[in-house]
């Protein structure tokens, strides 16, 4: 998973891989690897995110990581896509991608 997190972009992989990437990278609070899994169009709201989530305390930081987490899930429609996946062991979140050519990214709008 680790990997995935350095890659350069998201181009030819699957949703599931650009999820991975983009949840490798949160967990270990790599802002800026996480930034290449997401949309364009949403750099700029991610950047608002990253500043607002640095400001919190180091309690209040823990409450929004993501760690521990595994992919359960993969659904492809057309250009459109959900990953789900688990965290802490418990929790269930779903990120949702968009395709742009052969790159699948996390759509921040659409996600969060």
């Amino acid at each position: 998973m680790a990997i995935l997190s350095i890659a350069s972009c998201s181009a030819g992989y699957t949703p599931r891989q650009s999820a991975e990437g983009y949840l490798a990278a949160l967990a270990s609070l790599d802002f800026e690897g996480a930034a290449r899994y997401v949309t364009d169009d949403e750099k700029v709201n991610f950047e608002i995110l990253r500043r607002l989530y640095s400001k919190l305390g180091p309690e209040e930081q823990k409450k929004f990581q993501v760690a521990d987490w595994v992919v359960t899930a993969e659904s492809v429609t057309g250009d459109h896509a959900s990953v789900d996946f688990t965290f802490d062991g418990v929790k269930k979140g779903q990120l949702l991608l968009k395709k742009s050519g052969d790159v699948w990214k996390v759509d921040q709008r659409r996600t969060f």
